[in-house]
């Protein structure tokens, strides 16, 4: 059988759980669920998952070491690798055996077709949409997917192909790791998701449910390192920005545009890793992973998510200092090194963008 060989062959390449979807069990859904995008003649999909090391999860959130930020974006590269050299390896075997297919980019790949794309990032093909039809997970509430063994700190990996293959079901409920505990939402340092609003997308007549999501440019700022503040002030990110979190959409936009310049003129951090450079963003544009906190908070279960809650919160807020190195401090002497800068660097992880609306 086709599936039980694509199976074998992407548990062997490092996925933990494999499953198919069909044209029909993908449609009526929103324009991410949209097989055909990919491959006019898609007729099935593929879809599974890669997790990442627990271990190395709670010395990221609890910033032991400024080398860990480094250590993890590596991680986090080399799962991509992992997908991708897997999705690759089952699309070759298929079309050796007269199939079309096409592996799905994981990530930093959108629809440039639907106008404002830039804003609201459409992906090719939405993984999430992908793996809660197969079963191989469930949407947890900040809309991120997991399962019990590893909750949302996973990374899921597609292939589309004209070749039928039996649809897999998805996770019934009880099966679902979400207890809505939201602690997702309280990790946000600009809460990109709503504690109360939900979004439902309906998908091959199977409902889903997730958290409402707020103006996608507080997620550029936040994880996109420009800011990183928790606003209580007792942690951050691994971004060193300092930026104030205006709720009204106009200057969410105002502050992305002058965050961005100021993030630029930043040094790089300087650590074992030096990020990516997307294609998607012309390959001159380089990222550096600082945040995640939404993806990596929730382990599956209420225990190892409150570990993972105290350990966070409890991690002291991260500097930068002149070379481009991370330090961490615990929030007040963080906050007595920052304003001991002079105010020419200060100007690099904060501006007073209220003012500058003004003028």
């Amino acid at each position: 059988m086709l599936e039980q060989e694509i199976k074998s062959m992407l548990l062997e390449g490092g996925a933990i759980k494999v499953g198919f979807a069909t044209k029909e069990t993908m449609a009526g859904g929103p324009p991410g669920a949209d097989i055909t995008y990919l491959l006019p003649e898609a007729q099935s999909a593929i879809s599974f998952y890669v997790p990442f090391d627990k271990e190395m999860i709670l010395k990221y959130l609890g910033k032991e070491d400024p080398s860990i930020r480094g250590i993890h974006e590596e991680e986090n590269l080399e799962i991509h690798y992992i997908i991708w050299r897997a999705a690759q390896r089952v699309k070759h075997w298929l079309i050796e055996q007269g199939y079309k297919a096409i592996s799905v980019i994981p990530n930093n790949h959108y629809r440039t077709d639907i106008p404002g794309w830039q804003v609201t990032l459409p992906p090719e093909l939405s993984l999430r949409y992908l793996a809660v039809r197969t079963g191989v997970a469930s949407f947890g509430w900040s809309g991120n997917v997991g399962t019990k063994e590893y909750g949302t700190a996973i990374i899921l990996g597609g292939i589309v192909t004209d070749a039928k293959l039996e649809p897999t079901d998805p996770l019934p409920d009880s099966e679902s790791f979400c207890d809505e505990c939201k602690i997702c939402t309280k990790v946000c340092a600009y809460q990109m998701f709503s504690p109360t609003e939900e979004t439902t997308v309906t998908i091959g007549g199977n409902t889903f449910n997730y958290s409402k999501r707020m103006n996608k440019m507080r997620c550029f700022l936040t994880c996109g390192g420009s800011n990183g503040l928790h606003r209580s002030g007792k942690f951050s990110t691994w971004s060193p920005g300092r930026y104030d979190y205006p709720e009204n959409d106009k200057e969410v936009s105002r502050l992305m545009s002058l965050a961005m310049t100021s993030q630029k003129k930043r040094p790089p951090i300087k650590d074992c890793s030096s990020g990516y450079q997307p294609a998607s963003y012309g390959g001159n544009s380089n990222i550096q992973l600082t945040c995640a906190n939404c993806q990596l908070i929730c382990a599956g279960n209420p225990k190892e998510t409150a570990q993972r809650y105290k350990t966070l919160v409890n991690s002291g807020c991260v500097i930068q200092s002149e070379d481009g190195s991370l330090e961490v401090f615990p929030p007040n002497k963080a906050k007595e090194v920052f304003e001991s800068m002079p105010i020419k660097t200060q100007r690099l992880y904060y501006k007073d963008y209220k003012t500058k609306m003004k003028k």
